[in-house]
């Protein structure tokens, strides 16, 4: 055989046993930590580890720059002791909703110059701020430009013993109108909201499957996303059809352990009595059902009127199977907001 052919052959045998593998062992693609945030480093020990969760800091106003909340809590990720490994963002990085490249260029470096102060790698979900045009509605323009930016819509990594995966929540759900006049007919929903709720897809959804088969052996699994599963307002949650097949599915698994978002601009626990401030609460893995946090804090105008409007973050401690939430409150305003 020559060795052209046989170089051929080998290829062919390479890309075929790539294709095996893909087909056997599907997962979410790779997600990086966004840029000018720095890499993952390995970890001391794998069962212990701290990381942070925050989200929603975009401006007031699209005029607006940052508020200040974000540099706080950032500023906080630093100074944290023991060190956090990394950070989740749930989304609402900047203003957006407007497809000019130089615009939204200009928003991200905004944004990525206060969370490179953190000094470790931070990983985002993208919201609807990111994601949508001026009618609230998904824009493949937009879409483009936080690829370009930042980085992938969707995708997971592992850290220690753990698997984190994000969640691109901000497609138009299959029904729009139906969705929307669900979300009206809620009692004490806000009946001039325009936009509908988020929806998965069912291509992320066939790899959030393929992935939690893959990682059966992680001690936990913990997703993010932009819109809640379990919102306080339910006109602000993930479309019905959405939230039916990702806690249908969480039922399989027993090492799925939070589940967390942010776009309701406050904290909120689900498990615990919502007329009153309850915080986040700790679980030993295999357990069921995942926890429910919404997490949004992260300095856009807050909800108003609820016990949990105020600015903040998560701090999460892994120790072996024991995970160990604990809410930090953040002392900020933003003059923009009024």
């Amino acid at each position: 055989m020559s060795r052209q052919k046989s170089f051929l052959a080998v290829c062919v045998v390479a890309l075929s046993f790539t294709v095996f593998c893909t087909v056997a062992f599907g997962q979410m693609p790779a997600l990086a930590p966004l840029p000018k945030t720095g890499s993952l480093s390995t970890p001391a020990d794998p069962a212990k580890f701290t990381f942070v969760l925050a989200g929603d800091n975009r401006p007031a106003h699209k005029s607006c720059k940052q508020p200040p909340t974000p540099g706080k809590i950032f500023a906080a990720v630093k100074g944290l002791n023991p060190a956090a490994a990394f950070v989740l963002w749930t989304g609402d990085t900047i203003s957006g909703k407007d497809p000019d490249d130089r615009k939204i260029h200009g928003e991200y470096k905004e944004f990525l110059d206060i969370a490179k102060t953190a000094s470790v790698p931070v990983f985002n979900a993208p919201g609807n701020h990111e994601m949508d045009d001026a009618n609230n509605d998904p824009s493949d323009a937009m879409k483009k430009l936080y690829k370009k930016y930042m980085a992938e819509l969707y995708g997971a990594f592992t850290y220690g013993n753990s698997r984190f995966i994000a969640l691109d929540s901000e497609h138009a759900p299959k029904s729009k109108d139906e969705s929307a006049a669900n979300a009206k007919s809620k009692k004490g929903a806000k009946k001039d909201k325009s936009e509908a709720p988020g929806a998965i897809t069912q291509t992320q959804l066939k790899l959030l499957k393929e992935d939690l088969d893959a990682n059966t052996s992680a001690a936990h699994v913990f997703i993010f996303m932009h819109h809640p599963v379990v919102p306080y307002e339910t006109v602000d949650g993930l479309d019905a059809a959405s939230v039916t097949a990702l806690q249908d599915l969480f039922t399989n698994y027993k090492n799925v352990s939070y589940v967390v978002s942010g776009h309701e601009h406050m904290y909120y626990n689900s498990q615990g009595d919502r007329t009153k401030l309850v915080d986040p609460p700790s679980r030993t893995d295999p357990s069921q059902p995942p926890y429910y946090l919404v997490s949004g804090g992260g300095g856009a105008p807050l909800k108003k009127n609820t016990p949990g409007s105020f600015f903040h973050y998560l701090v999460f401690t892994v120790d072996g199977a024991t995970v160990t939430p604990s809410l930090a409150k953040v002392d900020s305003a933003d003059p923009c907001d009024k």
